[in-house]
């Protein structure tokens, strides 16, 4: 598990305004987005048939600030294919926001996690995978803020190319839950940030859609839930609104005890915020309704998925039975794309939310037919 890697100080001053369409130039000399602050190998890291570095790259925050971001690149083995090895850009699942959270860079050596990157290297892609910003970089990580996790994956994979040169300039995207958010708001603005780069095809495993649509209905009336996760997962969505958008408001929002959770959710991995959050309802953290003053209009600038703007083909993957990525919310986030000409591939599930292992096999072969043409 990786600890806080602080490469470059991060108080620069006021905000910034970056270039964000084409190779994105930055206002702040050596913080080009994707270009390389630190590279380290991974003996004995690697996924079979793989090598695996570790890298720090720059990227930005969805309020155009250079940010820090960390990465792990697994390279198949062996002499690339004419034009390098296609990459498969993989967006995590929810780890947590502190910098102890940081695992992509043991995806070679752990065991659960050798079945996410081993099928595609065995199928000819290499593999990088973002951290987000504020995993184990400076900072605090904005959880769900679309514009950021876009700005991570498309800077990841320029950073990526820029110290493996056998890797092609095409690349696919696949990411479940906060991946699958993060893989749909990447395949909307990749075009735009990244134009030197070819984005094939995104596929999407139980993506997490329209968070704007009903967190906003929580409030003090809330009932205690049996299951902590859910706590969980509002604390990481109310923890990622302050650190992108800072001069909200949140504490208005909150009780004293929703203040205390809220931090702990600043550093907490998943599982210790499960265990943190035990007994806790949602509507102990809140002070007053979700549905009033700013909230609403800032989550949804911060969360909200486009419905246009995709250049690629995407497939989407759901489980019937998700209590966490709700399907009839995905059901609506598809329709709205198909509606605005999107070409949306959509395939269901009786499953829950662990829908990855059944569409890894629809997945790479998504990825490989629209790669070939």
């Amino acid at each position: 598990m990786r600890t806080i890697r602080l490469i470059a100080p991060l108080a620069i001053g006021p905000l910034l305004t970056l270039g964000l369409a084409g190779p994105a130039s930055a206002a702040v000399p050596g913080t080009a987005p994707g270009s390389v602050v630190a590279q380290t190998p991974l003996p004995g890291k690697e996924a079979p048939g793989s090598t695996a570095t570790s890298i720090t790259y720059w990227t930005q925050d969805s309020l155009d600030q250079p940010r820090q971001a960390l990465a792990t690149v697994y390279t198949p083995a062996g002499t690339a294919p004419a034009g390098g090895w296609p990459i498969l850009a993989y967006a995590h699942v929810t780890a947590g926001l502190g910098d102890d959270c940081a695992y992509t860079d043991d995806y070679g050596a752990a065991g659960a996690d050798v079945n996410v990157v081993t099928p595609w290297i065995e199928a000819g892609f290499a593999f990088v995978a973002t951290e987000y910003i504020g995993i184990g970089t400076a900072g605090s990580h904005a959880y769900l803020d679309a514009n950021a996790e876009a700005n991570a994956v498309i800077d990841s994979v320029r950073a990526a190319r820029s110290v493996t040169p056998a890797l092609s300039a095409d690349y696919v995207l696949n990411g479940i839950s906060q991946g699958g958010h993060a893989t749909l708001a990447t395949a909307a603005k990749a075009a735009e940030r990244a134009p030197e780069l070819r984005l094939k095809a995104a596929m999407a495993d139980a993506p997490a859609t329209k968070v704007d649509g009903y967190i906003p209905l929580a409030g003090p009336y809330i009932p205690p839930l049996p299951a902590p996760d859910y706590t969980t997962y509002v604390s990481y969505i109310l923890a990622g609104l302050e650190t992108a958008r800072p001069g909200f408001d949140l504490d208005a929002y909150l009780t004293p005890l929703g203040r205390t959770v809220v931090d702990d959710a600043h550093r907490l991995c998943y599982f210790d915020m499960n265990t943190r959050t035990q007994g806790i309802g949602i509507g102990q953290m809140l002070a007053k309704p979700l549905n009033t003053g700013r909230f609403p209009s800032v989550l949804r600038d911060v969360t909200r998925l486009p419905v246009a703007g995709y250049d690629a083909p995407v497939l989407v993957n759901q489980g019937r039975f998700d209590v966490v990525a709700f399907p009839f919310l995905t059901d609506l986030q598809v329709a709205e794309m198909l509606a605005h000409g999107t070409k949306v591939t959509y395939k269901n599930y009786a499953t829950g939310h662990n829908v990855w292992a059944q569409a890894l096999p629809n997945n790479i072969a998504f990825a490989r037919k629209h790669l070939a043409g």
